[in-house]
């Protein structure tokens, strides 16, 4: 080769490697990511719910503190927020009972959400409160 061409050569006398993601391995990785991504679209709705109703519990502490309490109006005042916060819980899973300092309010209900074809999140939530009378 002519010697004034030597220096313009691509490769010197070591082979480069290239570095860099297959297009099977992006589509893996893609498809790993996707999953993730649906799992937490299904999850984050019952989560949030959740916190909502430890709110509703911690209000409902915070107010009953003021003014004399009784089984039914807990009941009534749930229902109420429950209602305007969006919360669905059945009032079966909503157990209101005396102990000395007042009432014992727990709450304990599992929430399911679907994610691929027959395969189910259940997430099971146990919230408690006691409120003095």
């Amino acid at each position: 080769m002519e010697s004034h061409r030597k220096e313009y050569r691509m490769t010197s006398g070591r082979a480069r490697t290239q570095a860099g993601i297959t297009v099977i391995g992006f589509l893996l990785l893609a498809c790993v990511f996707g999953l993730i991504g649906l799992g937490g679209m299904r999850l984050v709705p019952i989560y949030l719910e959740n916190m909502r109703l430890e709110t509703i519990l911690d209000d409902l502490e915070k107010d009953s503190a003021r003014s004399s309490v009784s089984p039914q109006l807990i009941r009534t005042e749930l229902a109420k927020r429950f209602s305007i916060e969006g919360v669905r819980v059945p009032t079966e899973n909503v157990k209101i009972a005396q102990v000395n300092e007042g009432f014992q309010v727990s709450i304990e209900y599992e929430n399911r959400a679907p994610f691929i074809a027959d395969i189910w999140f259940l997430v099971a939530f146990n919230k408690q409160v006691l409120i003095k009378r």
